[in-house]
Formats: C-alpha cells, sequence, structure tokens
C-alpha cells in the first residue's frame, strides 16, 4: 500500500510539473484558456454519451476518470514518439 501511495504521490506530482510548463510556453493564454481544459473535457464528454446511447441512464465513474486519463497519456506519447523520431540509414543517425 505504501508503495502505491508513493507512485500515485510521484505521478500527482509530474502531472503539476508537466502542467506549470506547458504555462511556460509562448501561447501560454491560449494553452491555459482553450487547450488544457478541452484536452480534459473532450474524453469525459464521449465518455458520457457513449455510456448513455445504450438507453440506459449514464453510469459514469471511475472509469470516466480512468479512460479520460488513459487518452490523455496516449495522445501525448504518441505524439511525442512521431515528432521525435529520426531517421537511420545503415546504422547511422540523419
Amino acid at each position: 500500500m505504501m508503495l502505491y501511495t508513493f507512485f500515485l504521490f510521484k505521478g500527482a506530482d509530474l502531472v503539476s510539473e508537466g502542467s506549470q510548463m506547458l504555462l511556460l510556453t509562448p501561447y501560454k493564454k491560449l494553452i491555459g484558456s482553450i487547450v488544457i481544459p478541452v484536452l480534459g473535457a473532450v474524453p469525459e464528454g464521449f465518455m458520457v454519451l457513449f455510456s448513455g446511447l445504450n438507453g440506459d441512464t449514464a453510469s459514469i465513474g471511475v472509469g470516466t476518470l480512468a479512460g479520460s486519463s488513459i487518452m490523455l497519456l496516449t495522445v501525448n506519447w504518441t505524439f511525442l514518439i512521431f515528432s521525435g523520431r529520426v531517421d537511420s540509414d545503415k546504422g547511422e543517425l540523419q
């Protein structure tokens, strides 16, 4: 339990640092007022929409939080992988 708590604390600290770093960009007003709220609200909106499509009442809980967090991490990670790739030709970086 202590190890799990440590990882949650460390993860929350890293997310907080990343949010602060986003505000150091030249477009901090755009990122702080538009990009961050949209990235947080859009996945949760889709979760609510798709959970209510089956005709029953929408049941929103921890799955919504986990799904939106995983989506945010995956989108950022994918973008960083594709933007940071380097071509190699016969073992030498181009």
